[in-house]
Order: structure tokens, then C-alpha cells, then sequence
């Protein structure tokens, strides 16, 4: 194959197995939160990717190496919007972080590149304008490399958006396509040192209930790291 690619409760005297597990259930209950409007993705882009054309007649497989991965795959995710709302994508694989759902990233994955579609394929928006460094991110060997996507106001309905080795940009973003379906550039790289590693939230601020359907996985760990936060604030009677 040629190169291809919260508020606290706490009970004097109370058990503290108790006391957790109230304080949990205060999180799971609490749909206003700012973490109802957070959706955490991560993985790895070899493992999770859903695009992986590779030009004509070349599907990615087990034989190609993670450059050729980087260079062509992409992720796509799905998640819908239930109310009008502002919409914000920050990413921390490539220097770790901890996501806004308290999920703790790990550095060294790929240079990220994130693009917005509707429900039919139609660009909307992607990182090539967009924040190379968002406030308060992390570098790593002296770079910030993880960026952050405006995608300005999106009404109710269905969005997808993208997840690829910077910079394998969709043909309808490059104008060669009609839209999301006509595949990608194969202009990504994966430079020395980097994985195949990614991670991202997706912020919906207005958006109190969000649902997702990604392809292949989501991770919504808010009301984990919640339990964990209760357990950790209780002091022993």
C-alpha cells in the first residue's frame, strides 16, 4: 500500500460513607451545573478513527503506521443541541490538562485539529482561524499546540464535529468538496514524539441537557469526579 496515511453538605457526626454518597447525588441531580453543558471526548485517533480513506482505492489498516494515520483519519462525533446556544471546543491532548468535566489528560498526543459541521455535512467552522493557544494552556517543550474552536451560535439540532492531526482539514473546508462526506485533505503529520492520543470538550453553556451519539465513544465524567471531590473534602469525625 503506498504511503497513506457544590455546594458541600456535610453532617457532624454523620458517617462519611453516607455523607459521600450524599454529595454524589446532589451532583447527579444537578442538571444546571456547568458540567451538564460539558461533553469530554478522548482516545486514540488509530483506534477511534471513523474516516479512514486514504485516497483512491486505500482504506487505513493494521498495516499502516501511525503517521499514515495521522496524515488521513479523522473522528467524527455527533452530539445535539437543545436550546440555543453559544458553543466553545478546547482541546488538551497535546500538553495534558484536566478537562472542565475534571478528567485529567496526560500529555504528549497529537497536534489537534477540530472542525464543526451541521447535521447534513456543512462546514461551519474549524481551529485553521482559530485560538492556536487557549488562555491558560498548558505547553509542552516549550510549544502550545492544543487549541480552542468558536462555533459561534448554534440553534437546536444536530452537530458533528471532527478530531484530526493538524492540519488534514475536510475537502469542503479546502474547496474541493461538497461537504462533511467527501473526505479529507491527507494533509496531516504527526511529529516526533507525538502519539495518537486526543482530548477535547465540547462547551455548550446554554445548552442544559445535552445528549451525544458519538461513533465510537463519549466519556462524561463530571458525576465521577463529583463523588470523588465529596470523598475528599470530608474529614474524618
Amino acid at each position: 500500500m503506498f504511503r497513506s496515511i457544590g455546594g458541600m453538605i456535610r453532617r457532624r457526626g454523620g458517617p462519611r460513607l453516607a455523607q459521600a454518597a450524599l454529595a454524589a447525588a446532589m451532583c447527579l441531580a444537578w442538571p444546571t451545573s456547568l458540567a451538564a453543558n460539558v461533553i469530554f471526548y478522548s482516545g486514540n485517533l488509530r483506534v477511534d478513527a471513523n474516516v479512514t480513506d486514504c485516497g483512491t482505492a486505500c482504506t487505513l489498516g493494521l498495516s499502516n503506521t501511525d503517521a499514515d494515520y495521522a496524515q488521513w483519519a479523522a473522528v467524527v462525533y455527533t452530539f445535539t443541541v437543545n436550546t440555543t446556544t453559544s458553543m466553545e471546543a478546547i482541546t488538551y491532548g497535546y500538553a495534558g490538562g484536566t478537562s472542565l468535566t475534571g478528567a485529567v489528560v496526560a500529555p504528549g498526543g497529537l497536534e489537534p485539529y477540530l472542525s464543526l459541521f451541521d447535521a447534513g455535512g456543512n462546514f461551519l467552522a474549524s481551529t485553521y482561524f482559530g485560538t492556536t493557544c487557549p488562555a491558560g494552556a498548558n505547553s509542552l517543550g516549550g510549544n502550545c499546540y492544543d487549541v480552542s474552536l468558536d462555533g459561534g451560535t448554534l440553534t437546536p439540532g444536530t452537530y458533528q464535529i471532527s478530531l484530526t492531526a493538524f492540519e488534514n482539514m475536510s475537502l469542503v473546508e479546502n474547496g474541493a468538496g461538497s461537504n462533511l462526506s467527501s473526505g479529507f485533505t491527507g494533509l496531516g503529520n504527526l511529529a516526533a514524539g507525538e502519539s495518537l492520543n486526543y482530548a477535547f470538550d465540547v462547551i455548550l453553556p446554554q445548552n442544559t441537557l445535552p445528549t451525544n451519539a458519538p461513533e465510537p465513544t463519549t466519556m462524561l465524567l463530571f458525576p465521577i469526579g463529583c463523588a470523588a471531590l465529596a470523598l475528599r473534602r470530608i474529614k474524618p469525625d
